[in-house]
């Protein structure tokens, strides 16, 4: 089997000192690699659309949710994992692309909710579709059983890292 650079990695440390353990590089270190590529790939695709990898997040998760009245942005926030102003910021990037709009909330005159305007839902299926493709591509070594194995244990590493 050919090498990757976490075997190599690996192997380093073996030569340079031979009583530590790193196997767990074998893991974590592939983890890493596999993300930072994905990554890389999904700016590739995504970029030519005129999107980053956040805001395809959130014009993607406003898509999914579905909800005709639109989101508030702490939820859009709670789900990309970011403070409030961060999100104030990337929404007002969006608005300013077409993308989304905000409106006022309905039942609280206070709030605002956001919603997808026609430009940003088109181009958030032509977005899904590139990042899709390239999720296929990444995968496409493994065969369906081990694509299933492989989600099924990181289900296992998430979980008890999601509940901290």
């Amino acid at each position: 089997m050919p090498e990757d650079q976490v075997d190599r990695m690996v192997a380093e440390w073996s030569r340079t000192e031979p009583g530590l353990d790193v196997t767990v590089l074998q893991v974590v270190g592939r983890l890493l690699r596999a993300a930072e590529q994905t990554r890389q790939r999904l700016t590739e695709v995504l970029t030519p659309l005129g999107l980053s990898y956040p805001d395809f997040d959130v014009i993607n998760t406003l898509r999914r949710r579905g909800d005709p009245d639109g989101a508030h942005p702490r939820d859009l926030a709670r789900s990309a994992l970011i403070t409030s102003g961060a999100m104030t910021a990337r929404l007002d990037r969006l608005v300013s692309a077409g993308l989304v709009q905000r409106d006022a909330d309905p039942d609280d005159r206070r709030a605002i909710r956001i919603r997808l305007t026609r430009k940003g839902a088109r181009l958030a299926t032509r977005a899904l579709d590139a990042v899709l493709a390239v999720d296929a591509e990444i995968l496409a070594p493994l065969s369906e059983r081990q694509r299933s194995v492989l989600a099924g244990s990181l289900r296992q590493l998430l979980l008890p890292l999601e509940d901290e």
